[in-house]
């Protein structure tokens, strides 16, 4: 859902349910986790595991993999 759009930023909240998604980003992101868990490996590093209450930032040309365990729910903004 967005919440906000101009241009190439926006701000919304995005839900997914469980399992792996692979990500090439065009734009800077940040992210809140409201619900559930995900664990984001960039290529060539370490798995990194987010749950409910944390905060990222992927810079744009950020490239790895999502792999969320629990129906996950974010907030959401790119710029």
């Amino acid at each position: 859902m967005t919440l906000w759009s101009d241009g190439d930023q926006e701000i919304g909240v995005w839900e997914c349910t469980p399992g792996p998604s692979r990500w090439l980003l065009e734009t800077h992101e940040f992210v809140h986790i409201i619900g559930g868990r995900m664990t984001v490996t960039i290529d060539g590093g370490e798995p990194v595991e987010l749950v409910t209450g944390d905060t990222a930032v992927f810079p744009r040309g950020w490239s790895g993999t999502w792999e969320i365990a629990e129906t996950l729910r974010k907030l959401y903004v790119i710029f």
